[in-house]
């Protein structure tokens, strides 16, 4: 795949929608149309008829999402993979070792409901799986998207969202037996711990000796001497730093021998920009290395390529 290859993809798509954008006009402007010329002839006001045509529009603008949909679909499909296969995959792989991308795949539900981390919600979705090495540290990241669902006295059913973001899984250097959670105080989706079902031993909030770590953070754990022995002074300087570069938006959680981090930061990563403009290659490649550098950052600044624990 090359970066003309893309362009003339991302080409095609953008003329597919024009096109679809303008039949799915005339469709709405003869639905309105027609729904216009039967009401007027009615004995009815136009205070009286105007729910009718407000109907008419709204079932027109359906008509019409449903039109550009289905007439784009695979031209859609087409340009993000090509765009994924050019700047994502190839970046990816100038970066990691093992290598295993796939952007429609993602990451399972249950990994993420079996740790109790975080809320699952009622509705999610996940894509753009990626394994691979880095510093021979292995690792797994993928975007999610939860939402929960709720609904009111009048039976509408609605959607929101409560994580938008990544979720990444490393090795971690140190062997252990408990469960420990960092978790930022602006996160968003936590799901406060009560006992470890494995374990049966009861989640616990502790402090650290960094008043600033403990306005910013929630650490919950089984085990306070473990807690600490893992948390020291310079570990902790380590957490608060990556959480001020990521919108402190972020959780940890050490369990089963793996870090799993998840940053709520309201976007997607590795996405392919608007096809209606002309893509700016440096751009675009200076965006994926910065969705890179969120995996290289962890491993680098907690050095899990380190046996730092003996």
């Amino acid at each position: 795949m090359k970066f003309e290859d893309v362009e003339k993809i991302r080409v095609q798509y953008k003329n597919k929608l024009v096109k679809s954008f303008l039949i799915s006009a005339g469709v709405t402007a003869a639905i309105v149309l027609i729904a216009f010329l039967i009401t007027s002839h009615t004995r009815f006001s136009i205070v009286t008829i105007l729910p009718a045509i407000f109907m008419s529009v709204f079932f027109a603008f359906v008509t019409s999402v449903i039109i550009v949909t289905l007439i784009t679909r695979k031209d859609a499909i087409a340009y993000k993979k090509a765009y994924k296969a050019y700047f994502v995959e190839q970046n990816l792989m100038q970066t990691f070792a093992d290598l295993k991308y796939d952007h429609s795949a993602g990451l399972d539900k249950q990994i993420l409901k079996n740790t109790e981390m975080i809320n699952t919600g009622d509705r999610y979705s996940s894509n753009d799986l990626t394994t691979g090495k880095y510093k021979n540290v292995a690792f797994t990241q993928a975007d999610v998207h939860i939402e929960t669902e709720s609904t009111d006295s009048d039976g509408n059913t609605t959607y929101t969202t409560i994580f938008r973001g990544r979720f990444m899984i490393f090795e971690f250097p140190k062997k252990f037996n408990f469960k420990l959670e960092v978790v930022s105080k602006f996160f968003g989706a936590k799901k406060v711990p009560g006992r470890n079902p494995q374990t049966g031993r009861k989640f616990e909030r502790f402090e650290v000796e960094s008043p600033d770590f403990n306005k910013k953070f929630k650490i919950y754990a089984e085990d306070g001497f473990e807690t600490f022995y893992l948390l020291d002074p310079a570990f902790i300087d380590r957490i608060e730093k990556l959480g001020a570069a990521y919108n402190k938006k972020m959780i940890l959680c050490f369990v089963d021998n793996k870090l799993y981090v998840g940053l709520n930061e309201g976007k997607d990563s590795f996405e392919a920009p608007s096809p209606f403009k002309s893509i700016d290659e440096q751009a675009e490649l200076e965006k994926i290395h910065g969705d890179i550098k969120v995996v290289t950052d962890f491993v680098d600044e907690l050095r899990l390529d380190r046996k730092i624990f003996g």
